[in-house]
């Protein structure tokens, strides 16, 4: 009877043994770059921005927001306008955006809810107030990165797509705003034509032929809702859309935009509040989506558009009294606690190493499941490439770099959606290492499901050891708090300070006794009451990641 009841273990344990010593074999891989320019003209990766509509604090601008923002360093966004606005209004909501003048972000101003605009009623009053608006943002604001502009969000007026049945109003109004835009010397581009899905292209197509010389520059959206997670054929499907949309803007001389995308789009009704959102939002999948939405911006690279933005930068706030919320963005709001999501530590690292104005170069693999990019920055001549391995085994890529050769060793970014980094605070994850290059090549091995960036784009020069700390015990609201101001940072590449706390006067610096992060040389630790004596170290961190002592 023992040996009967010992003998499944005994089996199991053997058989667990033979999984554990067997080996798994990884793909071979060769890359090589191309001197073929795929994308002469790359504007940068990055978001649509909706935050300076939310009535948002000084403090999550300081903390959160701008510190994200920065970090993350977008070239590119996509931002949302209201047609009721006056300049008093601009003044209460554009200080949320100037964090897009730091990182010289280049604008597209949509104008979203658009239910000011009345066919054959007002339509020259309205766009008199679009272009005071835009004028008012661009010369007094110091928003002189605002470049596109297009009247509605996906032909919408008071419905969404409404204008897809009515074109010719469209090139109405649009003529009308190509006119007082030059009349006052903007330099603003026209968009046309913003529509959204595929099926609705054929309407930029119809603006390339009928109000080209009212257009400046040609975009749409897509949501990947017709593609799973997993599907291997979606890249060259996205990348075959995407394609013909900048071939058909080449042909007219424009550049093309992508000027909203996300995953698959799902909507639910909890508790009596609309939330929309992709399908992966807070699954077990979820960890993956980047992967796909990474996928898509690599076509988009490689197809040739000019710039694109994700839908969105940051969650919404939950409705206190409304009944929609958006739950799209890279980390959530405060029902949250501000936290990221995967995928902030994925799309992150494109919109970071993936600014412009770049050139891209054509990429040729010996397999068809590895995605590649690579684009060559045209201002500091920093290289920086995207691999992502979309076999379900470890991929060992070795890349021949062909003409962007040098001396400098390539930082690797690891995304791996079976070990997602996470800071509290939103800290990008650091470097996994440095990698050299041998006979013009470099190796290396990528996990299943995985992206690496491999990038030129940094240096090693510390920033200056934060001066001056001091630390100021206050009562607010009865309640004991620690105010610590200090010297600010002068490094042109700074970025955001990094605050710790420890019960003993040699703070440890790890992410466990990390309490905040702020682009302000000041902070307010509201944690404090009935504790213990607290003792703090401040850190910068410039735009390498690179700390100071």
């Amino acid at each position: 009877m023992k040996t009967l009841r010992l003998l499944p273990l005994i089996l199991l344990t053997f058989s667990c043994t033979q999984n554990v010593n067997q080996k798994i074999n990884p793909v071979s891989v060769n890359a090589e770059i191309k001197t073929t320019l795929v994308n002469e003209n790359f504007g940068g990766v990055g978001f649509d921005v909706v935050d300076h509509m939310h009535n948002a604090s000084r403090w999550h601008y300081e903390q959160i927001f701008a510190k994200r923002w920065r970090e993350l360093n977008p070239s590119f966004a996509r931002v949302p306008d209201d047609c009721r606005w006056d300049f008093r209004k601009i003044d209460e909501v554009s200080w949320f955006l100037d964090v897009l003048k730091e990182t010289n972000t280049e604008i597209y101003i949509t104008t979203f809810r658009n239910n000011c605009l009345k066919k054959d009623k007002n339509e020259m009053e309205y766009v008199k107030n679009e272009v005071d608006n835009l004028e008012y943002l661009k010369k007094v604001k110091g928003f002189d990165k605002i470049n596109y502009y297009c009247m509605a969000n996906e032909l919408s007026l008071d419905e969404w797509a409404s204008m897809v049945k009515d074109l010719d109003f469209f090139k109405k109004v649009h003529g009308l705003f190509y006119n007082e835009l030059k009349s006052r010397g903007l330099d603003i581009k026209l968009l046309a034509s913003d529509s959204s899905p595929f099926e609705y292209w054929h309407t930029i197509e119809w603006a390339a032929n009928n109000m080209d010389s009212i257009t400046g520059i040609y975009g749409g959206h897509h949501y990947i809702n017709d593609r799973d997670l997993f599907d291997n054929s979606f890249y060259k499907y996205f990348y075959d859309k995407i394609k013909w949309g900048t071939d058909l803007s080449k042909s007219k001389n424009k550049r093309f935009i992508v000027g909203e995308f996300g995953a698959k789009q799902n909507s639910n009704i909890i508790d009596s509040v609309m939330h929309d959102a992709n399908m992966y939002n807070q699954t077990p999948l979820e960890k993956y989506m980047g992967i796909q939405v990474s996928e898509a911006i690599l076509a988009m690279i490689n197809a040739g558009v000019y710039g694109c933005g994700y839908w969105t930068f940051s969650d919404f706030p939950f409705p206190a009294n409304g009944h929609r919320t958006n739950k799209w963005g890279l980390y959530h709001w405060e029902i949250d606690n501000y936290t990221t999501k995967p995928s902030y530590y994925c799309l992150g690292l494109l919109t970071k190493f993936f600014r412009g104005p770049s050139e891209a170069y054509e990429v040729v693999t010996s397999d068809s499941l590895i995605r590649t990019a690579v684009v060559k920055n045209k201002v500091n001549g920093s290289i920086s490439m995207a691999v992502i391995n979309r076999n379900d085994l470890p991929a060992n890529v070795r890349i021949n770099m062909g003409a962007l050769s040098g001396d400098k060793p390539f930082r690797k970014y690891l995304y791996d959606p079976e070990n997602v980094p996470f800071n509290y605070f939103g800290d990008l994850q650091d470097p996994s290492g440095k990698i050299p290059l041998k006979n013009n090549s470099i190796s290396d091995l990528i996990p299943p499901q995985s992206m690496v960036v491999y990038t030129t784009c940094y240096d090693e020069d510390l920033p200056a050891t934060i001066r001056g700390l001091k630390i100021e015990k206050m009562k607010e609201n009865g309640r004991e708090r620690a105010l610590l101001t200090w010297e600010a940072n002068t490094e042109k590449d700074f970025c955001y300070y990094r605050i710790y706390r420890s019960e003993k006067p040699d703070v440890e610096i790890s992410p466990r006794k990390e309490i905040g992060t702020t682009i302000a040389n000041s902070f307010k630790d509201i944690s404090v009451h009935n504790m213990p004596e607290y003792y703090y170290h401040v850190v910068a961190v410039d735009q390498s990641g690179n700390a100071s002592k």
